[in-house]
């Protein structure tokens, strides 16, 4: 045999190393780093209000109106508010302008009055009370918004906003809890 022809043992020694070379080429697109999907609704960029929550009375806190940010390319369509207090502290009410919530904002729910976790749902829309926020918008609350409590004392307050309509792709906003002094 020549070294000019090609032998079967040759070619066999050839395609054995070419196999896991193309393999490798061909898993390597997979492997590629993607960039993470942008958020249905991104509410995290929203910003508390400058005076945060103020105590007014032993049982009555003033929470600054907030701007709700979402960056998201969804329209957050309604908002669930969760308000969480620790230290034996319960929520016994959430006003606007002196009045419950539920009869001021249209369309709103409220759930656990009177324990230490209350949930506020504000309905989606445009009327007095409800929330829409298109992708790229902001909504501001209003001024005068109270949480009643059932005792005076210090506790800390946890609140955590998500859109009615959010998804596993979705990001809500939950700043860090708030240490409200006695």
């Amino acid at each position: 045999m020549s070294d000019l022809n090609t032998s079967r043992r040759t070619i066999v020694k050839g395609a054995a190393w070419a196999v896991p070379a193309i393999s490798v080429a061909a898993a390597a697109p997979s492997l590629a780093a993607s960039p993470e999907p942008t958020p249905d609704i991104d509410l995290s960029t929203s910003t508390p209000g400058a005076a945060g929550v103020v105590r007014q009375t032993d049982t009555q806190m003033n929470i600054s109106a907030t701007t709700f940010r979402n960056t998201g390319t969804v329209p957050a369509e309604g908002l669930v508010v969760t308000f969480a207090v620790d230290s034996g502290q319960t929520i016994e009410g959430i006003q606007v302008f002196g009045s419950d919530i539920k009869n001021v904002a249209q369309g709103a729910t409220t759930s656990g009055y009177g324990t230490n976790t209350v949930t506020l749902t504000l309905a989606p829309g445009t009327g007095l009370g409800q929330v829409t926020i298109a992708p790229g918008s902001e909504y501001t609350s209003p001024v005068g918004q109270d949480i009643l409590l059932g005792q005076a004392g210090a506790f800390n307050l946890t609140v955590t906003v998500q859109a009615s309509n959010a998804t596993a792709n979705s990001v809500g906003y939950m700043p860090a809890p708030q240490a409200i002094p006695a």
